[in-house]
């Protein structure tokens, strides 16, 4: 395979890796928004739980997120639930 080649088909994996990592945070962030009753702690949802430990970091990485961010986004889709 040439060097342009191998290039190319690393670009494309890494573009792959970048909108997986996108497409998993999206859900997750849909999965909490879509919660039909917030508990008194919102971490005590599975998907807050991962939102808000250290496991997202390197998701967040991988999609060009700060993990701040995407904490923010979860914590202010809890806040604006009607529920």
């Amino acid at each position: 395979m040439r060097t342009d080649q191998n290039v190319a088909q690393s670009e494309r994996i890494a573009m792959a890796y970048r909108r997986l990592a996108n497409a998993m945070i999206l859900s997750t962030l849909r999965e909490i928004s879509k919660m039909d009753e917030v508990e008194e702690t919102p971490d005590g949802t599975p998907e807050m739980a991962f939102v808000e430990s250290q496991r997202i970091d390197p998701w967040c990485e991988l999609a060009g997120l700060e993990p701040e961010v995407v904490r923010r986004a979860a914590k202010r889709l809890i806040e604006e639930s009607p529920y």
